[in-house]
């Protein structure tokens, strides 16, 4: 009698509550890249990362509880059919199963413009290489139909995965929709509220499927890890200097285009608000 073929291994995985309406019902997926570190997941019209615990954590994302050394995704392949449900994932090689899970939203209390204004000090607001004077500009009115001006054209200008005018337009985006409430305003965050369906068709018609995914997470104020500790630093809670420097290592291009984009967002905030 042949041998059964062995279960694929299973691994505990920390997932993003912002995801956790994709992962329990029967579903079917496409790959759609992979490295050492992540797996990159479209469900439907979703965009799903499933990462390593030494990779960032993603608003979108998974999180096992193995390194990238391991090399856990070895036999996933661009294309395959996965398939999720019952909060698992089927990978080839890997079974992900999500036994807790992490809020990407950060919890901001109530900051004085003046404390945000000092926290921000002299931190950079602006990435080499990418206009952002058209964003500052729009951002300063409220406008919301000179923001989709500015980001028709910063999405998928740049280099890296999610290119770096994404990263800078999301980092800004997350900013407004998260501090501008904490310092007491609400007009910037009912702005994005406006924009947000042409918003999405821009970064869907310009940028790739993924960087499009976390745009719609940052309009939610839906953050990677690090972005989370950057803005809950700004509003009071944790190390300005440490948090900026945390954010600015990740990637290659993103930590520091979402760094600045955030500081641009509180920037504004704060001259919104004097």
């Amino acid at each position: 009698m042949a041998a059964e073929a062995a279960s694929p291994p299973r691994v505990p995985g920390v997932g993003s509550t912002a995801i956790a309406g994709l992962l329990e019902p029967p579903a079917t997926g496409v790959v759609l890249g992979s490295s050492s570190h992540a797996v990159w997941l479209l469900l439907d019209d979703a965009a799903i990362v499933v990462s390593t615990a030494d990779a960032t954590r993603l608003p979108n994302g998974v999180e096992i509880g193995v390194d990238a050394a391991t090399d856990p995704f070895q036999s996933v392949r661009h294309g395959e059919t996965v398939e999720i449900g019952g909060n698992r994932i089927l990978l080839s090689g890997l079974t992900v199963e999500v036994v807790r899970w992490w809020d990407p939203r950060p919890v901001l209390p109530s900051v004085p413009v003046a404390e945000l204004a000092a926290a921000i000090g002299s931190l950079p607001d602006e990435v080499p290489g990418i206009d952002g004077s058209q964003l500052a500009d729009a951002l300063g009115h409220v406008s919301g139909p000179a923001v989709l001006a500015a980001a028709e054209n910063l999405l998928g200008s740049g280099t890296g995965l999610t290119p770096e005018g994404d990263d800078y337009l999301a980092g800004a985006v997350a900013a407004l929709r998260l501090l501008g409430p904490a310092v007491g305003d609400e007009a910037v965050a009912a702005m994005l509220e406006a924009i947000a369906a042409p918003l999405a068709e821009l970064a869907s018609a310009r940028t790739t499927t993924f960087s499009a995914a976390l745009m719609a997470h940052a309009r939610r104020g839906e953050v990677a890890a690090p972005a989370g500790d950057f803005l809950r630093a700004l509003s009071g809670r944790g190390d300005v200097d440490s948090a900026h420097a945390a954010l600015s290592k990740v990637g290659h291009t993103s930590g520091p285009a979402l760094a600045a984009g955030i500081v641009l967002g509180a920037r504004s905030i704060v001259r919104l608000n004097v």
